[in-house]
């Protein structure tokens, strides 16, 4: 009779140990998997031999007050000619729903000398980031984003055209707060 009780409770203390076990390694990974799942910063563009944007990591920040969402970065101009930039968009839209009547003409970015990005060169440019609507994307510190940075361009070189050339990045990254 002593002999099964001591079986049973072998038993039970081999089971107990390896549940405190698995309890353990399932509570490490609840801590530290959403750590290791984080979209990992970038501006990446569709067309690599357009535009780049992740030679200088971007910004994506939320401004004090109003939490108003916007980003900053710096457009490198991959192509072998010098581009006149129209509009610029950052939105959470999907690509099919982007509408250029809701990008921030360049002129209305303060940045009137930097209309034309040299063939080699860069430049840096501030934009509120919309959704599908048109309305401006507030966010708190810390949270995630994703969404697209959409460039309307045209060849310095080129006779007026009334069609402006499109090129197109995936953003993400952590929201930042503004200083």
């Amino acid at each position: 009779m002593y002999k099964k009780g001591q079986s049973a409770m072998e038993y039970l203390m081999t089971y107990g140990w390896a549940i405190l076990v698995i309890v353990i390694v399932l509570a490490i990974l609840a801590f530290y998997l959403p750590k290791l799942t984080k979209a990992p910063e970038s501006c990446l563009f569709t067309k690599t031999d357009e535009f780049d944007c992740n030679e200088v990591k971007a910004a994506i920040y939320a401004e004090t007050g109003s939490n108003n969402v916007r980003v900053a970065f710096n457009l490198q101009n991959r192509m072998k000619q010098s581009v006149k930039l129209t509009r610029i968009l950052c939105t959470t839209a999907p690509l099919a729903e982007v509408k250029a009547s809701d990008a921030e003409l360049i002129s209305s970015l303060a940045v009137a000398a930097n209309y034309t990005v040299p063939a080699g060169g860069s430049r840096q440019y501030t934009v509120s980031c919309k959704d599908k609507t048109g309305k401006q994307i507030t966010s708190q510190p810390n949270a995630e984003f994703k969404g697209l940075l959409v460039v309307w361009y045209n060849y310095e070189n080129e006779v007026s055209a009334p069609v402006e050339r499109q090129s197109e990045a995936v953003l993400t990254g952590t929201v930042l707060q503004q200083k």
